[in-house]
C-alpha cells in the first residue's frame, strides 16, 4: 500500500512542478482596447484636420492606408494602422511645412520635435496614441504627412471592442494673431497670407464694413523662388500708423515668367547694401538679368483672413525703376517692377468704397 501511494506521488510531482512553472511565467500582453477600423477612422480625421489649414490651390492626395501586424506590448495578432497623404504646395511648401509644425504643437500633440538637415522631419504624438511624421526633402515642392496608430484589434479576429472607445477630438485651435510679433513690427508676417486658418493679422481688428476709408497693410513674398524684386508700397495714407486699426491685408505673391531677358545694371551706395559689407566707392554697379513678372494679389480681412478680392497685375515699369532699392543679398535674377498707379487703381475700390 505504501508502494502504491509512493508511485502515485512520484507521477504527480512533475505535473505539480510544471503547473508551478507555468504560473510563474510572463503574463499575456493586454489585448488592444480599440478596433483597427475605429482607429483608421481616427487617422482619417487627423489627416483631414491637418489639411484644413492649407490654401485651396494646394493639392492633397487621397490617403494611402496600410496595416502592419505585430507591435510592442500587445499580442502578436495586434495590428498597427497607418495612413499617408502627399501635399503638393509648389513655392509655398517650405512656409506651409513650418506652419504645420506650429499647428501640430497647438492641437493635442506632444512636441513636435523638429529635425533639420537635408531631410526635414517633424514628429509628434497625440494623446489618443496617434503618431504623426511630416517629411520634406530639402527644397522639394511637396511634403508627406504620415499618421500611425497604436496597437489595435483587427477586424478578422472575433471579440473586437465595440465602437466608441475613442473620445471625440476637441475643436482645432483658433488662429494665432501675429500683430505685435517682432516680424510684424517691420513687415507683415507672410504666414497670415499663406495659412490664414492658422494665422491672422489681428483677431480683434475692426470689421471690414461701413463707410471708407478702410485702412490696410501689405505683405509681399517671392515664395521660394530665388530672385529679387523692387519693394512695393501702399499709396500714402492708406496704411494706418496704429496697425491695430487695419481692416485689410493685401497679400502679394511675386513670380517670374519665362527666360531671362536683357541685362540691367543698377548702381548702389554702400549704405544701400548693409549685408554685403564695404563695397568700395559710391555708385558700385551690380548687373542683373531682368525677367517678366506677375503680381498675384489676394486681399484678406485682418480679423479672420477671409478673402475679399483676388487679381493679378503684370510688371510693367522700366529696367531702371525695377532695380531693388535695398538689397539684402545679391541675386542676379530680377523681377520687373509693378507700376504704383496700377496698384492704386486695383485697390482703390476696397479702400474707399462703403461696405
Amino acid at each position: 500500500m505504501k508502494f502504491v501511494r509512493a508511485a502515485v506521488l512520484a507521477m504527480l510531482t512533475p505535473a505539480i512542478l510544471a503547473s508551478a512553472c507555468t504560473s510563474d511565467g510572463p503574463p499575456e500582453p493586454p489585448a488592444p482596447a480599440v478596433s483597427t477600423v475605429e482607429f483608421e477612422q481616427r487617422l482619417d480625421e487627423h489627416l483631414s484636420r491637418f489639411a484644413s489649414f492649407l490654401q485651396p490651390d494646394v493639392r492633397v492626395s487621397a490617403p494611402i492606408r496600410s496595416r502592419a501586424q505585430g507591435c510592442a506590448g500587445a499580442p502578436s495578432w495586434a495590428v498597427v494602422p497607418r495612413a499617408e497623404v502627399t501635399v503638393q504646395a509648389g513655392g509655398q511648401a517650405g512656409q506651409l511645412f513650418e506652419n504645420l509644425q506650429d499647428w501640430i504643437g497647438r492641437n493635442g500633440f506632444d512636441g513636435p520635435d523638429f529635425y533639420p538637415g537635408n531631410d526635414r522631419d517633424v514628429q509628434g504624438r497625440h494623446t489618443d496614441g496617434t503618431q504623426v511624421v511630416v517629411h520634406r526633402d530639402d527644397g522639394a515642392p511637396q511634403f508627406t504627412v504620415t499618421v500611425t496608430g497604436p496597437c489595435t484589434w483587427p477586424p478578422d479576429r472575433a471579440g473586437a471592442p465595440a465602437f466608441g472607445q475613442l473620445a471625440a477630438l476637441p475643436k482645432p485651435a483658433k488662429p494665432v494673431s501675429i500683430l505685435g510679433s517682432v516680424r510684424s513690427d517691420i513687415r507683415v508676417d507672410a504666414r497670415v497670407c499663406l495659412s490664414p486658418k492658422v494665422y491672422v493679422y489681428n483677431d480683434s481688428a475692426p470689421a471690414f464694413t461701413g463707410r471708407g476709408p478702410h485702412p490696410m497693410v501689405m505683405s509681399v513674398s517671392g515664395g521660394e523662388q530665388k530672385f529679387l524684386h523692387s519693394e512695393l508700397y501702399l499709396p500714402g495714407g492708406w496704411e494706418p500708423e496704429d496697425k491695430h486699426k487695419a481692416q485689410l491685408v493685401a497679400c502679394v505673391q511675386v513670380t517670374t515668367i519665362g527666360k531671362a531677358g536683357r541685362k540691367v545694371s543698377c548702381n548702389y551706395t554702400d549704405l544701400s547694401l548693409p549685408s554685403l559689407g564695404p563695397l568700395g566707392d559710391d555708385g558700385s554697379p551690380f548687373n542683373f538679368q531682368i525677367f517678366k513678372s506677375t503680381y498675384q494679389f489676394t486681399v484678406r480681412t485682418a480679423r479672420n483672413g477671409a478673402v475679399v478680392k483676388t487679381f493679378t497685375l503684370p510688371g510693367t515699369v522700366s529696367d531702371e525703376d525695377s532695380c531693388p532699392f535695398r538689397m539684402e543679398g545679391y541675386l542676379k535674377p530680377l523681377a520687373r517692377g509693378l507700376d504704383d498707379k496700377a496698384l492704386e487703381r486695383a485697390l482703390r475700390s476696397l479702400h474707399q468704397s462703403p461696405r
